[in-house]
């Protein structure tokens, strides 16, 4: 049987790519570390980790310990506070990654609303990319995430997932606004606020663009979507996101939104995602519950 000792140490060292950097988060001396991490390539009779230069990297044998290993420890913590919580329902962490549209307005209204029925629940709150998202859940670093994707993922397992085309987001006194649909060349010939690459939303238009031989020269580019929204309320200019980005924009009374005729601009989701095979504990089924019908009222809206 493995040692619960010798997986966490092990975890830590495929996370971190080192037994420094492990030993400096365990605080637990290199050698015990190192002393462990034999003892599990021992028992499997293979290397776990290739040891190179700079560093240690999993083997295809270590990687698959590593999906078990992440798993059997979240687990563990699971019961533990099932055990500890027994005469506090809700009692319990949440810890959620997210794309940072997400942190504005949406999960602070969630987890406020979710705090008021769930007061013993506790949470940390994560903003990353789409992918650092993925992985955060993948390697349970976080307990959910919510981000938007373009495609779906062998890593983690989707408990919600629905359609959230890219809109073209403007204030109601802009010249586009008085039309139901847009165009992509419509869209161009305005200034335009967008978000950087890394995001979906790039991604897309920058597909979108080169498939149609159009050239995107955005007037403002950010990796923080709130100064881009805003930016575009005090301008005129135009913002690309979601339906559900308008909820989070100040002042979105003045602003509308508007599909884009372009079928690729569509090929995107919002996805809520646990790790693959992953005992909940009901702390965090309650949560999951609540966000997805959280996505569901906000995504009816017209």
């Amino acid at each position: 049987m493995l040692h619960g000792i010798a997986l966490t140490y092990f975890v830590e060292v495929a996370r971190t790519g080192s037994l420094a950097a492990a030993s400096e988060t365990l605080h637990v001396a290199v050698s015990a570390i190192s002393r462990q991490i034999a003892k599990l390539e021992r028992s499997v009779g293979t290397p776990l980790f290739e040891r190179l230069p700079r560093g240690m990297a999993l083997t295809p044998s270590g990687e698959l310990l590593a999906q078990h290993a992440r798993r059997a420890l979240l687990d563990g913590d699971t019961v533990l506070g099932e055990i500890a919580s027994a005469q506090a329902i809700g009692a319990g962490m949440a810890r959620i990654g997210c794309t940072e549209g997400f942190t504005r307005d949406f999960l602070p209204r969630v987890l406020a609303t979710h705090h008021a029925h769930h007061p013993h629940t506790r949470f940390v709150l994560r903003a990353g990319t789409p992918q650092q998202v993925e992985q955060w859940v993948a390697h349970g670093e976080v307990d959910l995430g919510l981000s938007f994707s373009t495609t779906s993922s062998p890593l983690v397992a989707v408990e919600f997932s629905a359609a959230a085309p890219i809109c073209a987001l403007m204030r109601a006194d802009h010249a586009l606004a008085a039309r139901q649909v847009v165009t992509l060349d419509a869209v161009l010939a305005y200034p335009i606020a967008i978000l950087e690459r890394g995001s979906t939303v790039r991604e897309l238009m920058d597909w979108c663009c080169a498939i149609r031989g159009r050239h995107l020269e955005p007037l403002l580019t950010s990796n923080n979507s709130s100064a881009m929204h805003q930016f575009a309320t005090l301008s005129g200019a135009l913002t690309l996101g979601s339906r559900v980005g308008l909820d989070d924009i100040a002042g979105a009374s003045s602003m509308v939104a508007r599909p884009i005729d372009e079928p690729l601009l569509m090929e995107r989701y919002v996805r809520l995602s646990v790790m693959k095979e992953r005992r909940l504990a009901p702390t965090i089924g309650a949560l999951v519950a609540a966000l997805r019908e959280a996505l569901t009222a906000t995504l009816a809206m017209p």
